[in-house]
């Protein structure tokens, strides 16, 4: 059992390289960005989220949080699935959770779309990310949307009483 546990001990930080953390003061969203995401577009001036992309252009990764102000967190994710039909996206996955979860995947035009949301703030925030990248880069994709999700937490919001 030691010598597993020094071979993690040894291994863990290369699994982990190149990832920062991100962590949003207004609403508390905490994400793992991966290896070679940059922000390259000037944060909204209220604070909710960032957009970052890949080192080669051809993905997005946004995290935002939101305040649930007319809907359920349930009515907020449904929402969103519909918003993103209506942008023309093929929903093939849509599933959530009593423990205060959803996720949709989809695609359009040979571009893959995951989208996590948690909800935060004893129910009044929604916390998420999106992340678009190609189709033929879904392989490639698969570990770091994993972690993405896994990575997804409430954190400190400045704005939850």
């Amino acid at each position: 059992m030691r010598r597993f546990a020094f071979l993690f001990l040894m291994i863990a930080p290369a699994l982990a390289a190149g990832w920062m953390h991100y962590d949003n003061a207004r609403f508390g969203v905490g994400l793992d960005i991966p290896p070679g995401f940059v922000n390259d577009v000037d944060p909204p001036d209220n604070g909710d989220g960032l957009t970052f992309h890949s080192a080669n252009g051809t993905a997005e990764l946004l995290v935002w949080g939101s305040n649930l102000v007319d809907e359920s967190f349930a009515g907020d994710g449904q929402s969103r699935v519909e918003h993103a039909k209506a942008e023309g996206w093929t929903v093939s996955y849509d599933r959530s959770s009593p423990k205060g979860w959803h996720v949709f995947s989809g695609s359009r035009n040979g571009v893959v779309l995951y989208e996590k949301s948690i909800v935060s703030c004893n129910g009044t925030q929604a916390l998420a990310f999106r992340i678009t990248y190609p189709e033929e880069e879904l392989q490639a994709y698969n570990d770091i949307v994993a972690r993405l999700a896994l990575s997804l937490k409430a954190g400190p919001a400045a704005y939850c009483s």
